[in-house]
């Protein structure tokens, strides 16, 4: 059925097309109509039109004779993300443009990703004395210096809106809370929020999905159930925002009530929404769930697929999301850097290099390079099927690189006992090292018996150098370093000091390379230091008793398989 529907949609798309088309080949009398119709279904696709359009609009008279016409032109040019032809035509204008085409300009700017040139056109709007910013001209110089994090310019321009009287305008208010909250300025958010004598969903959902996006989900949570009190009915919008709450925190009982609010509300068909609850159930691991919204869809995009995907690769289920790939590439969807940034591990869990290497063909074939997260991806899969030199290729390779990528190939070299590799790439790492970096770095040396360069490492690591404590982490790889090389007293001394961060597991591997070696005595200090310090799980115990049964104390181990039976 989903396959009938799929081929359905798609002739419905080129009816539409071709529909477009027609219309937009009308003589020139309907050059109004024909704007309207086009720039209701414009995208980057349509500049072509869209030019062909311009040029009808200049030789007819009809743009420069009607400023609507000229305004119509320029939001057009905008959604077909070419803002330098949206300004052009606005600058090309033989009378001075009015307010609308001013804000269209501005609003072509500031949605195209380009902050500085819509700060200087709004500087530009301020010479004019007889046009006044209004509702819509703020919102857009705002968001401006939202992307240039430029808060001192922010907070003149919220000092204007009290100027003109707009500083409860629910528009305007709304992008200076997104503002402020995506700057990190939370408290100055939640002053505008609170002073404003009325509130509408869209602010709401500012604040919502601002504190989500900032992590502070806690308060992102308090801010939806202040919503739900006074009344206001969710938006998709808030749906989306509360959901990725839920998602981060693995809340899977507080997604199930907004499923059931999405169903209720008839909200069940809105593909944003459907990949929100994917991801959710995704990240929960209730993949039932997940596949059944997924079969469900009438419409799937590609953040559809990637939820999908991502949730089966999340929950070790390689296979079918490899099936499901494939499912994907047979539908005609065109994977990104996402997908295969969950393919690749997926391949390397089940070794399946054929299918490795085939996204990696993917890559070079559609030009999807100097993506670090695809090639970081890359590089992994490679590593983990045992393929340095080829993991290697990638990393020399990459047109840039963040630490996860440098992580990534130290830890192969580690993973496979290539200690002094390890360290050489560590020397030359240009990005800053950190807690993965240096645990990579310790167990390399610990897995190649490179016990000095490993103490240098962790003392540079307790000296502060790279800008990090030592954790947890780095103290099992100290432990199990100095305990693999025969260095028991010291690796006892570490352990003592591990014990703070990591408990009963730095004795471990302390205990263990005292059996090894024959110091029963030692293993048997080690047993007694760690009995009953974790709660959970059985381990320690078995160690425990292990460790009395090597020094033949039978009488004590009697004793601890006995507490062991009565703690359940």
């Amino acid at each position: 059925m989903n396959v009938n529907l799929q081929s359905f949609l798609n002739r419905r798309a080129v009816f539409f097309t071709v529909y477009c088309h027609r219309l937009l080949a009308r003589p020139p009398y309907s050059l109004s109509s024909r704007l309207s119709i086009l720039q209701e279904h414009a995208s980057p696709s349509c500049l072509p039109e869209a030019r062909e359009l311009h040029g009808l609009l200049v030789t007819s008279g009809l743009l420069y004779s009607s400023p609507a016409v000229l305004t119509s032109l320029i939001s057009l040019y905008s959604k077909c993300s070419s803002p330098t032809a949206a300004l052009a035509a606005f600058r090309s204008s033989p009378t001075p443009p009015n307010l609308f085409a001013w804000n269209a300009a501005l609003s072509a700017l500031s949605s195209n990703s380009l902050p500085e040139d819509a700060l200087g056109l709004f500087r530009a709007l301020r010479t004019m004395p007889a046009l006044a910013p209004d509702r819509f001209t703020f919102p857009c110089i705002v968001k401006a210096l939202s992307d240039l994090h430029d808060a001192v310019e922010l907070r003149k321009i919220h000092a204007l809106l009290f100027k003109y009287g707009l500083e409860s305008e629910i528009f305007v208010s709304s992008a200076a809370v997104n503002a402020y909250l995506t700057m990190g300025y939370v408290i100055d958010a939640e002053k505008v929020f609170e002073k404003l004598p009325e509130r509408d969903v869209v602010l709401w959902n500012s604040m919502v999905n601002g504190f989500a996006q900032k992590g502070q989900f806690v308060e992102a949570k308090q801010y939806f159930d202040r919503m739900l009190e006074q009344g206001m009915v969710p938006s998709r919008f808030t749906i989306t925002g509360i959901l990725s709450v839920f998602t981060s925190t693995a809340d899977l009982n507080c997604g199930r009530k907004i499923h059931a609010f999405v169903f209720k509300m008839g909200y069940t068909f809105d593909v944003a929404i459907s990949n929100s609850l994917i991801d959710l159930y995704g990240k929960c691991h209730s993949l039932e769930e997940a596949e059944q919204i997924f079969e469900c869809m009438l419409e799937r995009d590609i953040f559809s697929w990637n939820s999908m995907i991502s949730a089966l690769e999340y929950s070790a289920e390689n296979v079918k999301a490899l099936h499901l790939f494939g499912q994907m590439l047979h539908a005609g969807v065109q994977p990104d850097s996402i997908t295969l940034a969950a393919i690749l591990p997926a391949c390397s869990q089940v070794a399946a290099l054929s299918h490795g290497r085939e996204t990696h063909a993917f890559l070079l074939r559609h030009w999807i390079k100097g993506d670090v997260f695809a090639d970081n991806a890359l590089m992994d899969m490679y590593a983990k099927c045992g393929l340095l030199q080829e993991a290697r290729k990638v990393f020399e390779g990459m047109p840039k690189r963040d630490v996860a990528s440098w992580n990534i190939m130290i830890d192969a070299y580690a993973s496979h006992g290539q200690g002094e590799d390890a360290l050489r790439l560590f020397s030359s790492m240009k990005s800053a090292a950190d807690d993965v970096t240096l645990v990579a770095v310790l167990s390399a040396c610990s897995h190649s018996g490179l016990v000095q360069a490993g103490l240098e490492v962790f003392a540079r690591i307790e000296d502060g150098h790279f800008g990090v404590s030592p954790a947890a982490e780095h103290y099992l790889c100290m432990v199990d370093m100095l305990s693999r090389a025969g260095m028991l007293e010291r690796a006892k001394e570490m352990a003592g000091m591990a014990e703070k961060a990591v408990g009963a597991r730095g004795w471990r591997p302390y205990m263990a390379a005292c059996k090894e070696r024959g110091e029963v005595v030692m293993a048997v200090d080690a047993a007694e230091r760690i009995l009953g310090r974790e709660q959970e799980g059985s381990g320690d115990w078995v160690l425990t008793a292990n460790a009395y049964g090597w020094a033949g104390k039978f009488r004590e181990v009697a004793y601890v398989r006995g507490e062991m039976r009565r703690r359940g």
